[in-house]
C-alpha cells in the first residue's frame, strides 16, 4: 500500500522556504507550477513587523457585503453518502471496491471529514470466474471538508491492489483484496500482481493522470445529487474547478475558517491552503510566481513558561540555530502582554524570515509562528507580507 499520508506532505511542505504577498483579485491558473527562485545576491534589510494595515485585511480577506447570495443554494452537511457514478462498463465494480476500502481504510481516521471518497483505476477486469472475480486497479482514497462550496482535501493516498469479488450474490460482494506493498516490498509485489497481468505501462500512464480522475469522480459525485458544489482545493496547490460546475463567486474563495485551538480568522484559497493535525493547524502558501513561500503555524502550549515555550519553539524551527530578537509586553491580535519573537535582516534571496507571537491565555500560550522566504523582487515580497497581514489582521482569539 503505497500512501501518501498526511504526514508526508508535512514533510515535504516543511522542506520549503516561507513568506507570504497578497494581492487584491489575484488570478490563479490551477496547476500553476512553484515559483523558481529570484536569482539576486543583493542583500537588503526586510521590515519583518507585520503589523496589519486595516485596509489590507478588508481588500484580500472579506468578501463583499453588497453581494446577494440568497439565491446560492449552498450545500449542507450531512452530503449524500458516496458513490462511483463514473460511465465505464466496470463502473458498479469500482463503487463496490470503493465502499469496502472507505470503510476499511478511512472509517477511524477520517471521522472528522465531511466526505470520504475512492476513486477506481480500473485496468483490467478478469470475470471469467462468477464467484471470483478479479479487478486490477490504483485505488485512491481522499477525504474533504466541505467550506462554502469548495472542498478542502484533508487526507489521502492510493492503495494498488487486485480486489476479488464474488458476484453470484444478489449484490455483488468483496471477499478480499491483494495490495502491493509498502517500501522496499513495492517492486517485487507490483511485479508479481500487475507485471504477469501485463499492466505495468498501462498503471504508469494512467498515475500521471490521478487529478483529472478525482476530478471526473467528484463530478460524476456532485452532479448525481445535484449539489452546488463549484471546486476542489489540494493541499497547495490552487483550487481546480469542478467540471459543468458554476465558475466559483469570488466570496466564495473567502474561508471563514474556525481552529481547534480557540481561534478564527479568514483566508483567501487561491492564496492560502490549510492542513490539520493534532498538535497543530499549518496554513501555506498555494503555489504561484506571485508571492514567496511562506508558512503558518498555529499551536498552543500548556501552562504559561514563556522561557519554556520559547526554548520549545526554537528547537522545532526549520532552523533551530537562528537567533531570535525578543521583545516582551507587546500588542498582538488586540491582546496586551504578548512576546514576539523575530530574526533580523539584512536579508537575501531565500533567507528564511520568522516571526512568531505567544498569547498568553488562561492555562496555556497560544503560539502563532510565521516563517518565509524573503525575496529581493519588491513587488513579489510586498505581496507577500500582505497575505500574511492580512491573515493575521483577520485572526481572533479567544
Amino acid at each position: 500500500m503505497k500512501r501518501k499520508t498526511i504526514l508526508s506532505i508535512i514533510a515535504v511542505t516543511a522542506a520549503l522556504s516561507v513568506s507570504a504577498c497578497s494581492a487584491v483579485n489575484v488570478q490563479v491558473n490551477p496547476g500553476t507550477q512553484p515559483a523558481e527562485e529570484t536569482e539576486t545576491s543583493d542583500e537588503t534589510t526586510a521590515d519583518n513587523d507585520v503589523e496589519v494595515p486595516e485596509e489590507t485585511v478588508e481588500e484580500t480577506a472579506a468578501p463583499d457585503d453588497t453581494d446577494d447570495s440568497s439565491d446560492i443554494d449552498y450545500p449542507t452537511l450531512p452530503l449524500p453518502e458516496y458513490h462511483y457514478y463514473g460511465p465505464e462498463d466496470w463502473a458498479d465494480y469500482g463503487d463496490i471496491i470503493g465502499q469496502y476500502l472507505i470503510k476499511e481504510h478511512m472509517g477511524d481516521e477520517d471521522t472528522s471529514a465531511d466526505l470520504a471518497i475512492c476513486t477506481p483505476i480500473i485496468l483490467k477486469v478478469d470475470d471469467s470466474d462468477p464467484k471470483d472475480v478479479k479487478v486490477w486497479g490504483d485505488y485512491l482514497l481522499d477525504s474533504y471538508y466541505l467550506m462554502k462550496t469548495s472542498l478542502l482535501n484533508r487526507a489521502g493516498g492510493n492503495y494498488p491492489a487486485v480486489a476479488h469479488l464474488d458476484t453470484t450474490a444478489e449484490t455483488p460482494v468483496v471477499t478480499g483484496v491483494d495490495y502491493v506493498e509498502d517500501g522496499s516490498s513495492f517492486d517485487p509485489s507490483f511485479d508479481r500482481l500487475f507485471g504477469k497481468a501485463g499492466l505495468k505501462e498501462a498503471y504508469q500512464k494512467e498515475n500521471d493522470k490521478r487529478v483529472d480522475h478525482i476530478i471526473d469522480a467528484l463530478s460524476y459525485y456532485i452532479n448525481h445529487n445535484g449539489l452546488y458544489i463549484t471546486q476542489v482545493q489540494d493541499y497547495g496547490w490552487p483550487p481546480y474547478p469542478i467540471p459543468n460546475a458554476p465558475e466559483t463567486r469570488d466570496e466564495d474563495e473567502i474561508i471563514d475558517y474556525v481552529g481547534n485551538f480557540g481561534y478564527r480568522t479568514k483566508y483567501d484559497m487561491r492564496q492560502i491552503c490549510s492542513l490539520e493535525m493534532n498538535d497543530m493547524e499549518m496554513f501555506s502558501d498555494v503555489s504561484s510566481d506571485e508571492w514567496n513561500d511562506f508558512i503558518i503555524e498555529i499551536r498552543s502550549i500548556e501552562g504559561n513558561d514563556i522561557d519554556a515555550a520559547i526554548k520549545q519553539i526554537s528547537s522545532n524551527l526549520y532552523d533551530p540555530d537562528v537567533e531570535l530578537k525578543r521583545e516582551d509586553n507587546v500588542p498582538f491580535v488586540g491582546k496586551e502582554g504578548c512576546t514576539r519573537l523575530s530574526n533580523d535582516g539584512p536579508f537575501k534571496d531565500g533567507d528564511k524570515v520568522y516571526v512568531i507571537y505567544i498569547v498568553p491565555r488562561d492555562g496555556d500560550l497560544f503560539v502563532v509562528e510565521t516563517s518565509s522566504d524573503y525575496c529581493t523582487d519588491d513587488e513579489k515580497q510586498m505581496y507577500t507580507d500582505d497575505i500574511i497581514s492580512a491573515f493575521l489582521g483577520s485572526l481572533e482569539v479567544y
